[in-house]
């Protein structure tokens, strides 16, 4: 499987977001259910900053969405999610 640098280069920052550990964490727990930020950061554990980098970030690449106060995993999101999860299993 090839791939143009080029194509490459354009994801790279959708790459990071979703490889970051705290987005795993957060996919996870969107997965159950829909949740706050509240209830999403004493899940994961993560620390305010970085969750709301983190959320911001997810929803600019349309990996998870908001409604209200509340976030939401996207399609796209339930499959990085699982593509992630495999990965973790070969590890």
């Amino acid at each position: 499987m090839m791939a143009s640098v080029e194509k490459i280069n354009g994801k790279i920052e959708v790459y990071k977001t979703v490889t970051h550990p705290g987005s795993l964490k957060i996919l996870a727990v969107l997965s159950r259910s829909p949740a706050g930020f509240t209830e999403i950061m004493f899940e994961s554990k993560l620390s305010p900053s970085v969750l709301n980098k983190l959320l911001k970030d997810l929803v600019t690449h349309s990996i998870i969405s908001k409604k209200g106060k509340e976030y939401i995993i996207t399609s796209k999101g339930e499959q990085i999610l699982r593509i992630l999860l495999e990965l973790t299993n070969v590890l």
